[in-house]
């Protein structure tokens, strides 16, 4: 599943899926985003990449990761930098039947 998700949308997921997630940054800032509950792996070139709960999504660029979806509950997705989520660059892993 490849779920896109505008500002302060749900991404709905169910317990087992393996979900990709594209972080796309239209901005020239750099965005540390951040998800609770779970790892993911980083899109490397060709090969598997880190694990982390953290990716920095460079100015003008985009970040693709997979995790999987092993903790059922309500999971905030949301850049690091405090300013830029209470201003709204956040959304929420909702886990559904």
């Amino acid at each position: 599943m490849t779920a896109p998700a505008e500002q302060g949308t749900t991404l709905p997921v169910r317990q087992g899926e393996r979900i990709k997630l594209v972080l796309e940054n239209r901005s020239m800032m750099w965005h540390p985003m951040h998800l609770h509950g779970h790892t993911f792996q980083v899109e490397g070139d060709g090969a598997p990449g880190p694990r982390k709960d953290t990716v920095i999504v460079p100015p003008m660029g985009r970040v693709t990761v997979e995790l999987d979806a092993d903790d059922p509950g309500q999971w905030p997705l949301h850049c690091h930098n405090a300013y830029h989520a209470e201003a709204g660059m956040q959304t929420m892993l909702s886990y559904v039947k």
